[in-house]
């Protein structure tokens, strides 16, 4: 069903106090949803997913990347375990930490 074919015609009412409300709204923003979706999303799903932006597709980038550095780092760890070769590992630390320690 297309999001245009769907009548949202019921209405559910909760009572907030102003606080309550500024912080709703500062959440909504923060997902780049409004207060209705990120309401609908939170009692419909029990979570909100936000809407794509630049600031998300970059959190997601570092995520992927830190993954990446860290699976690294648990196959050099394994590889020195059967090898015992850890300075090669000690080498490869330090210059993941001149990476990250500009």
């Amino acid at each position: 069903m297309n999001k245009k074919e769907i009548t949202r015609d019921q209405m559910i009412v909760i009572r907030v106090t102003a606080l309550e409300k500024k912080q709703i709204q500062k959440n909504a923003e923060k997902y780049g949803l409004s207060i209705s979706d990120l309401a609908r999303q939170f009692l419909l799903k029990g979570h909100a997913w936000a809407k794509s932006t630049n600031e998300i597709s970059e959190f997601v980038l570092n995520r992927k990347t830190l993954i990446g550095l860290a699976n690294n780092l648990n196959q050099l760890t394994r590889y020195a375990h059967q090898k015992k070769e850890l300075p090669i590992i000690m080498e490869l630390l330090q210059k993941i930490n001149k990476t990250f320690d500009p």
